[in-house]
């Protein structure tokens, strides 16, 4: 064990034993990384450390070392023991816990990303514009229960749950067959394009949910938000399982401020075809002002006036569409051409 030198070293990366091993099978694929502040001591008071503010920034930085970078937070000599030798001592019987990543102490409360000089903690406020709450729920933590626990790693006990609510809304639709009495391809009701058949066409009503979603208390970013889109399974024990789904790439008609040509347009089709592994398979999910103007402007745009994200980030535009005139009837000749 080392200490990290400060003036000369910035970063230190290592992989864990478990890495290590994810990477030998080719199965290590980091996505994502986080920042933690477990080992640091923002209030000296609960140290037992009487200073003032000035004395903080200098004393967590400056004076205070820092270990480097710890990989392995087993006993390695009774993980080895775990492999252990046939009767003829030539054979070993191989156990593949020792490759479990058994730490539950540790990076399970990342940084977060709160506003600066902000005393409130990062938070969500989620409105429906459209559709309703169907009902909520949270996961929830028994400190009494160690049904989950390993022998080998009774600290899996310990380590602290966030409860993450969880919001569920239900979708009920209704389809019926209506008569056409309007010109044109699209439904004066719901603003949607039609196929008409015989004089009649399929109306779908309150087909969708519309939702306002912040995050309060933190620093207003462009790539604030990411989507992810799961599908709830279980497996044979009847345990949930979530399998996560693809979103279908989507065509850029401008990159760069510049307009691209049809060949440059035509080479982002994906001549895959959309099954079950896509979200678009189930239903579309669309954002700010890929929005229809008809929604924009029945739910977003014309609510009393309120300071919301949406304001700047989802603009409408005249949706109406002009009734038209009909262009040829059973007693019109026409002119000689």
């Amino acid at each position: 064990m080392t200490f990290f030198n400060k003036k000369e070293e910035i970063l230190e990366i290592k992989l864990t034993s478990y890495g290590k091993h994810r990477l030998s099978a080719g199965k290590f694929k980091p996505v994502y990384y986080a920042f933690f502040d477990d080992d640091v001591l923002y209030d000296g008071a609960r140290g037992g450390i009487t200073e003032d503010n000035n004395n903080i920034e200098p004393r967590i930085q400056e004076n205070t070392p820092s270990l480097r970078t710890q990989t392995s937070f087993n006993d390695l000599e009774a993980e080895v023991r775990k492999q252990r030798a046939s009767g003829d001592r030539t054979q070993f019987t191989k156990d593949d816990t020792v490759f479990d990543d058994d730490d539950g102490l540790r990076n399970v409360l990342p940084l977060g990303n709160s506003e600066l000089g902000n005393v409130y903690t990062a938070a969500w406020g989620i409105q429906f514009l459209k559709g309703d709450f169907w009902k909520s729920r949270s996961s929830t933590y028994d400190p009494t229960d160690t049904s989950a626990c390993y022998t080998a790693a009774p600290y899996r006990c310990q380590k602290p749950t966030i409860n993450i609510p969880q919001l569920e809304a239900k979708v009920e639709v209704a389809p019926k067959i209506v008569e056409k009495d309007f010109v044109g391809v699209v439904d004066e009701e719901t603003g949607k394009y039609i196929t008409e058949l015989d004089g009649k066409f399929l109306r779908l009503e309150d087909d969708f949910i519309l939702l306002e979603i912040q995050e309060k208390n933190v620093e207003l970013l462009n790539d604030s938000f990411s989507i992810e889109v799961y599908e709830i399974t279980t497996d044979h024990a009847g345990k949930e399982v979530l399998k996560p789904k693809m979103f279908k790439k989507e065509i850029e008609l401008i990159r760069d401020g510049i307009l691209l040509d049809e060949a440059e347009i035509s080479a982002q089709v994906s001549t895959e075809s959309v099954d079950n592994n896509y979200v678009e398979y189930f239903f579309e999910i669309k954002m700010d002002n890929s929005i229809d103007e008809k929604t924009k402007y029945d739910h977003i745009v014309m609510r009393d006036g309120k300071s919301n994200l949406f304001d700047t980030v989802a603009t409408a535009q005249q949706y109406a569409q002009d009734e038209g005139d009909t262009l040829y009837t059973t007693d019109n000749e026409g002119d000689e051409c």
